[in-house]
């Protein structure tokens, strides 16, 4: 079924020391991102890069030319860095440096990410320098800016489907910017996120039994424990997040010993739910206040707060 969409140009690009393997991950990952998320915001990601969309032309520089052709039209980069910088263009220390400068003065999204996949090390002379290269650009552009790394592909996956939601979040928000406060759409009419405090995204505690067979072969159950968090919302939520809290307002650390290892949800669909496994000790307290951090469909940060038990 056709979708309205507001179609994003998204500029993939690197030196040219980046693995294939790893271009082919973020473009796979804009693919997934729009087959499961393009119709619930209503963007689309179109991707780029210097081999697609450009073409033979004449300029005083061969960069300014791609700059013309893709780097100007481009919503927001993606930029990989490995070993290499790149090659210097009369102003900047590499072409993918002046990407980056041209995407940032026109206001454009600019993600730089560093590969720290295991490789072989580098050797030579000119590898060496286009290292130190590298790593003086990166020392200067974290300054100003989050540097993403990745160990797999894995992550890198991850890594883009976050910039996605966070750049798709964003225009969405800029369409709905006429709305005065927060709201979700009930199907019927507009519903105020403060003025209902039943919508949101809710924690509770979920036991299931599970038949295991011991060491001798014998069948026994064994309980596991964990934490979903629901949304009732029509429309998508994103940067979900959740902490425990005791009777104080105090981080209670102990009631889930799995807790600082869950990572933020960059998107919960709507009425969708996600799960955690919980672990407790002998000592670890049998409730606790679960607080649930979230960002509404017009980008404004809420919170839901309810008690969760374990016996």
């Amino acid at each position: 079924m056709s979708h309205n969409a507001l179609v994003l140009q998204v500029l993939v690009s690197s030196p040219s020391d980046l693995p294939p393997a790893h271009k082919d991950t973020v473009l796979r990952a804009v693919r997934v991102w729009n087959s499961s998320q393009g119709r619930i915001f209503g963007v689309h990601f179109s991707t780029t890069d210097w081999k697609e969309g450009g073409s033979p032309a004449f300029g005083s520089y061969a960069q300014d030319v791609l700059n013309e052709q893709i780097v100007d039209d481009s919503d927001l980069g993606l930029v990989i860095f490995t070993d290499r910088l790149g090659s210097p263009t009369p102003d900047h220390p590499s072409g993918t440096a002046e990407e980056i400068d041209r995407l940032r003065d026109g206001g454009k999204e600019v993600a730089v990410i560093l590969n720290n996949c295991q490789r072989p090390p580098i050797s030579g002379t000119e590898a060496l320098e286009q290292r130190a290269a590298l790593d003086l650009y990166l020392k200067e552009v974290r300054r100003e800016a989050f540097v993403a790394e990745y160990d797999s592909t894995e992550r890198l996956s991850e890594v883009a489907g976050g910039l996605l939601t966070r750049v798709a979040t964003k225009y969405r928000r800029e369409a709905d910017a006429g709305l005065t406060q927060s709201t979700v759409n009930t199907g019927r009419d507009i519903a105020s996120v403060e003025a209902t405090p039943s919508l949101g995204v809710w924690p509770r505690v979920e036991v299931s039994d599970l038949p295991e067979t011991d060491s001798k072969g014998r069948l026994k159950t064994k309980r596991r424990w964990s934490l979903v968090l629901e949304s009732n919302l029509d429309q998508p939520v994103t940067d979900v997040s959740f902490r425990y809290e005791n009777g104080n307002g105090q981080l209670e650390e102990d009631f889930d010993l799995f807790a600082s290892r869950a990572e933020t949800i960059a998107i919960l669909p709507p009425k969708g739910q996600t799960r955690f496994p919980l672990l407790q000790s002998m000592g670890s307290p049998g409730s606790a206040m679960c607080v649930v951090s979230w960002t509404d469909p017009t980008g404004k940060q809420q919170t839901t707060r309810a008690t969760v038990r374990t016996h």
